[in-house]
């Protein structure tokens, strides 16, 4: 990856956090809403995320966890694929990385899959997983 493309990846990821922290997604209509549950009125697994994320900026984990709890565990995987890999520079480590396994992006997908199965079922306790 050249320095001008992670430059960029950094430039825009500042942007976007500034416009999460100071835009509430669930209030202005500038922000997209979702294709899918336009369209089915289900939710999909990211619906409130952008929520999700405007909350997460505020550091309150009780609504990040009521709009999308999936959000979590996703920033907790890129947090460890970039710090593995700075570990591995700065100690000069040759640790696997659990990520590129052959079997990772099935576990993902299975969660991924399960979390859209259980948040769209209308019985209590799954109408918890429901973005609030």
């Amino acid at each position: 990856m050249s320095p001008l493309y992670k430059t960029g990846i950094v430039v825009a990821v500042i942007l976007l956090s500034i416009i999460y922290y100071f835009l509430d997604p669930g209030e202005l209509i500038i922000f997209p809403k979702c294709f899918f549950f336009s369209l089915t009125g289900w939710y999909c697994p990211g619906c409130g995320s952008q929520r999700a994320i405007h909350h997460l900026l505020h550091l309150n984990l009780k609504e990040v966890v009521t709009n999308n709890m999936l959000i979590l565990p996703g920033f907790l995987l890129i947090g460890y694929h970039y710090s593995y890999q700075a570990a591995n520079r700065k100690f000069n480590l040759t640790l696997p990385n659990v990520l590129y396994k052959r079997s990772t992006p099935w576990l993902i997908f299975a969660i991924v899959l399960g979390y859209w199965i259980i948040r769209n079922l209308e019985v209590v306790p799954f109408t918890y997983f429901a973005p609030g």
